[in-house]
């Protein structure tokens, strides 16, 4: 596991200053923190993609972040025309640029590219930052197969068609790529199939990428930050979004997991929901570094937490994560299990007994 931050030493990070390729010519400004020097180069682009109007979460914390350092940002917006895509623009400089992108359209991403590049002039640019998301909290029986395309459409398809657009541009300054995936990229919870699938496949492309990169001296990153209070995991749209699909969902299904179920579901993932951290900063801070420091680190898991639950998960046997995320998520019998359930019978399954000797 990674550490959140790169520590160097103040005569180093002048060396590497002195010695880099990059920095000849270029004006560079330094950041200090608790654990690292950031060196952040000023005249070098910065491009940011993101699917919905940059009004909030990750997105909108880092164009500000890197417009204040001394970037010039391209800021990917869904809805450019929209009050988020506004506001961002009203709080930063100049430099920064609103691009109107659905990463789900080849047209509009190649009206991106095209437009980057005739911006950037005698610059060159320096990275891409792939943030764009959609979320889906629902079980696998009542989500849609519609859904299940929706989210691997933005979430994988999209991350592909804007890197593969500007990988032509980041060879020519050696920059680097950064997607963000999640930790429900590493391991799975219940009603967490959809999104996880998506994220696995997230990492998984970063991880090719990142070694047939290598020969260009491209560097690839991943960003996998666990639940954050970010628009993706606002209560109501989650809890309209299972409403919908439990209504089109067949008779057949519903009548097997009974409404009370489903009621309690609900519960369930409003409860979820409330542990989500609100300090959407420590992830902008690993975003921030992946994109300043000279030598980032491959993978990022923002909140020590996060990265010490994800160590352990990762070591235990299936059996037993799949225990601790059924402790963790309970939910009462469906329906049509209510009589037939060992539990509901006052009974210990086979199976359990096996288990526990």
């Amino acid at each position: 596991m990674p550490l959140n931050y790169n520590e160097f030493t103040l005569p180093a990070l002048w060396h590497r200053i002195s010695s880099s390729k990059f920095l000849a010519g270029n004006k560079y400004s330094t950041k200090f923190k608790r654990f690292s020097s950031k060196l952040c180069i000023r005249k070098f682009t910065y491009m940011k993609i993101n699917s919905e109007s940059c009004d909030s979460g990750f997105g909108n914390e880092l164009a500000q972040t890197l417009d204040t350092i001394g970037f010039t940002v391209f800021a990917g917006c869904l809805a450019p025309d929209r009050e988020g895509a506004r506001a961002l623009k009203s709080s930063c400089s100049d430099r920064l640029k609103i691009v109107p992108i659905d990463v789900t359209d080849d047209f509009q991403v190649s009206q991106a590219v095209n437009f980057v590049k005739a911006s950037i002039g005698d610059n060159v640019l320096w990275a891409v930052v792939n943030n764009a998301g959609v979320a889906v909290y629902c079980e696998i029986e009542w989500c849609s197969v519609q859904e299940f395309q929706k989210i691997m459409d933005v979430n994988v398809f999209g991350i592909v068609r804007v890197t593969k657009g500007f990988l032509p541009l980041l060879r020519q300054s050696e920059g680097r790529v950064i997607n963000v995936a999640s930790l429900a990229g590493r391991f799975t919870l219940p009603a967490f199939a959809a999104y996880s699938m998506s994220k696995k496949a997230c990492i998984a492309f970063s991880d090719g990428l990142r070694q047939e990169m290598k020969k260009f001296n491209i560097t690839v990153v991943t960003i996998e930050p666990g639940l954050y209070k970010t628009p993706i995991t606002f209560e109501t749209y989650l809890i309209d979004q299972n409403k919908k699909s439990w209504a089109e969902t067949p008779t057949e299904v519903k009548k097997d997991y009974g409404e009370e179920y489903f009621d309690a579901f609900l519960k369930q993932v409003t409860l979820s929901l409330k542990q989500a951290r609100p300090n959407v900063k420590e992830v902008v801070d690993n975003m921030e570094e992946a994109v300043c420091v000279e030598r980032p680190s491959h993978r990022y898991v923002p909140y020590w937490r996060n990265r010490l639950r994800a160590a352990i998960i990762s070591s235990l046997p299936v059996s037993l994560s799949d225990k601790l995320f059924a402790a963790r998520f309970r939910m009462i019998e469906p329906e049509s299990r209510k009589n037939k359930s060992p539990k509901a019978n006052g009974t210990e399954s086979p199976k359990d007994k096996k288990f526990w000797r």
